[in-house]
């Protein structure tokens, strides 16, 4: 397991070690000779990063106006470490939420700063992950969803056709695409 060898070499424990340890793993295997050889929307990805980076300083927590907010739902603390540090490393927010009820009261106050819901599907409460797919795209239709599974009970007619099943373990680059859809191509409400 080669990877796993770069999740703590000279970082800090937590998210920010996991995050560089994923960044590393991924020039390892894919190296890139220069910045002229991505592809167009990975430029632009790569591009807003820098650009949000230059605007503060390098300090992320200096922001002049407020920023676009993704929740993360996920019962498994490890899974949910690694989607935390994967999503901290975009032009958007984190906010962790336990439970489906704690990110409707969450939405509620904020619904209009969220750009993405990332959720798995068993929760704790009395909201599951499809139940608050449900509600989101219900009160909040401009949320882009990302609904998460490893059981293969979830079938995609429980779900709305504008809502993204990721399976169970799902890769890096499938969670970026739906944060770059998120931010360039928010859901527009059906009316």
């Amino acid at each position: 397991m080669r990877q796993a060898s770069h999740f703590y070499r000279g970082m800090a424990d937590g998210p920010a070690a996991v995050g560089h340890g994923i960044a590393q793993g991924l020039l390892d295997a894919i190296p890139v000779p220069d910045e002229d050889h991505l592809p167009d929307r990975l430029r632009e990805l790569v591009a807003l990063l820098i650009a949000r980076d230059a605007s503060n300083g390098g300090d992320r927590t200096a922001r002049a106006e407020p920023t676009r907010l993704v929740l993360v739902l996920e019962d498994d603390a490890s899974v949910r470490e690694q989607a935390v540090a994967l999503l901290q490393e975009t032009v958007l927010d984190v906010v962790t939420c336990a439970t489906g009820d704690e990110a409707v009261a969450l939405l509620r106050e904020r619904g209009g700063e969220v750009a993405m819901v990332f959720t798995d599907v068993d929760l704790p409460g009395t909201l599951d992950g499809v139940a608050l797919a449900r509600a989101v795209r219900t009160l909040w239709p401009g949320i882009r969803l990302v609904v998460t599974s490893g059981r293969a009970t979830v079938r995609d007619e429980d779900l709305s056709d504008d809502v993204v099943h990721l399976r169970k373990p799902w890769r890096a680059l499938d969670v970026l695409v739906q944060v770059d859809h998120a931010v360039r191509r928010p859901v527009v409400p059906a009316r």
